[in-house]
């Protein structure tokens, strides 16, 4: 086996050199996906739950595409989604209304192409791209990690993934699958010495959510690797072509914004709609949620109060195994907590929707699945308490109880 020279190819700790083959075959694959089949069923069961007994949110303008069993995985931003999809963006230069510039053009366009292709609706194409994009990273991620580790630990980082309480939004008519599969795809390339198809999946990534621009980091981390680890002329050329093509979609999108709109930050200044009027100093919000968490303790299984206590675990575990992992998905976690933090916790949201976010933080999942190896009474009680909560939140989602 050639040498590898990506970031993300030894992990410190106790990675086996002839995993590969140990592992290797078709059966962790087909207890992969297994697995996600498995939490969809979960997740279908608390939508099926909420038809006969929870009571439906009786706010007026709330809609349903169609009458099929998937149009409850259409709801909320999904809206945004299917309207960039059919007619594209529209702004009328009031950015305290909610409009659809504020989210990111590679999951919409991405549906068009597939509903236009396959000659299906596309609301119904927006739903295949996303449980078709996320199956696709479970599978990525499988491999990523049992090469890093083992087959074990690869499960049940899947385990993890599949089960989270907003593992829901991997399936509905939301960005976060194809999200997923890109930011998986980066370092699945960087393992096999790929770089370019690395860098061109970072681009599309940074434009199809908010956050995906830090994948550029490990990127230009690896072009330090691979030109001496010492800055010059040679490191300089690689980084600055590898930060604007890792980063191309987010400037595309700025460049759209700049000719369509009169402003490259459009989609940053529209969503000051989204921001509570008379809003709580930055932080402030934050430190009341984990508040509300310690003092009503009853409030932790509901969404928006665990957020925050999720968010601590996830940055915790990144601390504590930080020598286990290779220092390319280090430094891709480690800049995604801090644009968490200075955007959201430190910002008025607070933790507010943070555990939709926590889903790309595919690492901080893995350290869990480090942490909790081989107990099997340990990863019952996980499975049996992520479950429960991804019936409850998917239960409230297809009632339009909670938006994430």
């Amino acid at each position: 086996m050639p040498k590898r020279r990506s970031g993300t190819a030894k992990p410190a700790g106790k990675p086996q050199a002839p995993v590969e083959r140990r592992d290797g075959g078709l059966r962790g694959f087909l207890a992969a996906a297994a697995i996600f089949g498995a939490s969809r069923l979960v997740m279908f069961m608390g939508v099926a739950f909420s038809l006969n007994y929870v009571k439906p949110n009786p706010a007026p303008g709330l809609w349903n595409v169609g009458t099929l069993w998937w149009r409850y995985l259409l709801r909320f931003d999904s809206a945004y989604y299917l309207d960039i999809a059919q007619q594209g963006y529209n702004y009328d230069g009031n950015p305290m209304h909610m409009q659809s510039i504020v989210f990111f053009p590679g999951y919409p366009v991405l549906a068009r192409a597939v509903a236009m292709i396959l000659g299906v609706s596309v609301p119904f194409g927006s739903i295949l791209v996303s449980n078709l994009c996320t199956f696709a990273a479970i599978l990525l991620l499988y491999d990523l990690i049992r090469r890093m580790w083992d087959k074990t630990i690869a499960l049940t980082t899947v385990a993890v993934l599949s089960l989270f309480p907003t593992s829901l939004f991997l399936s509905a008519g939301y960005s976060e699958g194809t999200a997923l599969l890109l930011t998986v795809a980066v370092f699945w390339f960087l393992s096999r010495d790929r770089l370019a198809l690395a860098v061109v999946c970072a681009g599309l990534v940074a434009g199809t959510r908010p956050v995906g621009f830090v994948a550029a980091i490990p990127l230009i981390y690896e072009v330090w690797l691979r030109t001496g680890k010492r800055i010059s002329w040679q490191f300089t050329v690689r980084a600055v072509g590898v930060a604007v093509t890792a980063t191309s979609g987010l400037l595309t999108f700025m460049m759209y914004c700049w000719v369509r709109f009169h402003d490259p930050l459009v989609f940053v200044h529209a969503r000051a709609a989204w921001r509570e009027a008379g809003g709580l100093p930055g932080g402030v919000a934050a430190f009341r949620q984990l508040g509300t968490g310690i003092l009503h303790p009853e409030l932790l299984s509901e969404p928006n109060f665990n957020d925050g206590w999720f968010f601590l675990l996830f940055l915790g575990v990144t601390v504590l195994l930080w020598r286990r992992f290779p220092m390319a998905l280090n430094l891709y976690s480690a800049a995604s907590f801090l644009v968490l933090i200075t955007t959201r916790v430190l910002g008025e949201p607070g933790f507010i929707s943070m555990n939709r976010y926590l889903l790309l933080l595919f690492p901080s999942m893995a350290g869990v699945a480090l942490l909790i190896q081989r107990r099997v009474w340990l990863i019952a009680a996980m499975a049996g308490v992520l479950g429960a909560l991804l019936v409850m939140y998917s239960a409230m989602f297809a009632q339009w109880l909670w938006a994430g």
